[in-house]
C-alpha cells in the first residue's frame, strides 16, 4: 500500500486568537455628494450612521451642503507594518 499524504501544520488556535490583540481596527466613513456624486471617505466619527445627511460638512469638489453617508466600514490594521 501506499503511504498516507502529509498535510501542513495546523497553526494553534490561541496563536490565531492572539493575532487580533496585536492589530488596530480603523473605521471609516465614505461620503457621497449628491450634488456631484463624487466619494470620499474621512476617519468615522461618533454619531455617524448610514444614509445620513451632513449638514455641518460642505463638499470638497462644488461646495454645496448635499452630502450623505453612503458607506461606513472597518479594517484591521497591524500598526508594525506602516
Amino acid at each position: 500500500m501506499s503511504e498516507e499524504p502529509e498535510l501542513p501544520m495546523i497553526p494553534d488556535i490561541g496563536d490565531i486568537l492572539d493575532r487580533k490583540d496585536k492589530m488596530v481596527e480603523k473605521i471609516t466613513t465614505v461620503i457621497k455628494c449628491r450634488s456631484c456624486n463624487i466619494k470620499y471617505d474621512r476617519p468615522f466619527k461618533p454619531g455617524d450612521f448610514t444614509f445620513k445627511k451632513l449638514t455641518d460638512e460642505k463638499c470638497k469638489e462644488c461646495s454645496k451642503d448635499t452630502l450623505v453617508i453612503e458607506e461606513i466600514y472597518s479594517e484591521w490594521i497591524n500598526p508594525k507594518k506602516k
